[in-house]
C-alpha cells in the first residue's frame, strides 16, 4: 500500500483528535489561537466628514496579516471585540464571515469600521494629529474564533494589537470650475454691465470641511475688476457644491474692448472673455481645526 493512503488515516484521526480537544468542555486546548499582525502602511483613518448637513462620520481601516501557528489548516470564524484609539473606545468590531488560514500559514484581513458617533467629540484630538501628520495610538482588544472541520474554539479576549500608526489623511483646499451652461452675461448697459457667474467647488479628497473665501478678485480679460465673497459652504468629502454670484460692474472701468465682447455675448453671438478669480480659503473641519490657506488663483476660464 502506498505510504500516502497508510498516512490518510492517521491524519484524519489525529484531525479529529483536535477538534474534540477544541470542543469538549474542560479539555485542555489544543489549537493555537492565531496572531496578528498590522500593515501599517495600508491602515489608518480613511476619511473624516464631521461638516456634512448629515450625520458626522469617520472611518478606520484596519489592514491585519492572520497567521496560523498550528501545523493544520483552520478557519478564522469569528473576531469581536473593540477599536480603541488614544484609549477612547472608537468602533466595535465584528468579523463572521469567515478567513481560510493555511497550516503554519497566513491569509490577509481587512476590516473596514465606521467610527461610532457618540465617540467623534472624543476623538477631536485624534483627529487633529491625524491631520497634521502625527501619529496615533491604537489598540484592538478581541475574541477570537477559530473553526476547524467544523468545531469552533473560541479564544479569550485579549489585545490583538497595540501601537501608534500615522494616517495618510490630508486637508486639501477645494477646487473651483466654471459652470459655463450656467454663467453668462445678462445685461449690458450704458452705467452697468450684470454678469452672473456659477462656480462649482470640488471637494476630492477624504475630508469634510466648511470652507469659505471672505475676499476673492474677480478678474475679466486680465484685469481685476471686483471683489466677491463666496460664503460658508459645508462641503463632505468627495462631494461638491454649486455657488451663483451676480457680478455688477461699471463699464467705465472694463475698456471698450471688453465692453464690446460682453455686448456679444449678452446678444447671443459667438464669442468668449477670459475669467480669473484669486484669493484664498479658510477652511474648518468643526470642532477640530481651521486654516487659511493662500491660492494664488482659484479659477481660470472662458466665459462664452
Amino acid at each position: 500500500m502506498p505510504r500516502s493512503h497508510r498516512l490518510a488515516p492517521v491524519l484524519t484521526f489525529t484531525l479529529m483528535l483536535l477538534v474534540l480537544a477544541a470542543c469538549l468542555p474542560g479539555t485542555e486546548a489544543v489549537l493555537a489561537p492565531p496572531s496578528f499582525r498590522l500593515q501599517a502602511v495600508e491602515s489608518g483613518l480613511m476619511r473624516l466628514d464631521l461638516a456634512t448637513v448629515g450625520a458626522p462620520s469617520a472611518s478606520f481601516r484596519l489592514v491585519m496579516d492572520v497567521v496560523n501557528p498550528n501545523p493544520v489548516g483552520v478557519r478564522l470564524a469569528s473576531l469581536e471585540g473593540d477599536l480603541y484609539l488614544a484609549d477612547v473606545p472608537a468602533a466595535g468590531v465584528r468579523f463572521v464571515d469567515g478567513l481560510d488560514l493555511p497550516a503554519r500559514g497566513q491569509a490577509r484581513l481587512v476590516l473596514d469600521l465606521r467610527l461610532s458617533g457618540d465617540a467623534l467629540p472624543a476623538l477631536s484630538g485624534v483627529f487633529a494629529d491625524a491631520l497634521a501628520g502625527r501619529a496615533v495610538t491604537y489598540r484592538l482588544d478581541a475574541e477570537a474564533g477559530v473553526d476547524l472541520l467544523g468545531g469552533v474554539q473560541r479564544f479569550p479576549r485579549t489585545t490583538l494589537l497595540t501601537g501608534s500608526i500615522s494616517s495618510d489623511l490630508r486637508l486639501a483646499s477645494p477646487r473651483l470650475s466654471l459652470d459655463r451652461d450656467a454663467s453668462s452675461v445678462r445685461s449690458v448697459g450704458f452705467d452697468r454691465v450684470v454678469i452672473d457667474v456659477v462656480v462649482i467647488v470640488h471637494n476630492d479628497g477624504p475630508v469634510g470641511m466648511q470652507v469659505r473665501a471672505p475676499d476673492v478678485r474677480f478678474g475679466l480679460g486680465g484685469r481685476e475688476v471686483a471683489t466677491i465673497h463666496v460664503p460658508t459652504i459645508a462641503l463632505a468629502a468627495g462631494a461638491n457644491a454649486r455657488v451663483a454670484q451676480e457680478v455688477v460692474l461699471n463699464p467705465v472701468q472694463l475698456g471698450a474692448a471688453i465692453v464690446t465682447e460682453l455686448t456679444r455675448l449678452a446678444g447671443g453671438q459667438a464669442g468668449g472673455v477670459e475669467v480669473t478669480l484669486r484669493g484664498g480659503w479658510e477652511l474648518e473641519v468643526p470642532g477640530v481645526l481651521t486654516r487659511s490657506v493662500d491660492v494664488a488663483e482659484l479659477l481660470r476660464a472662458r466665459l462664452e
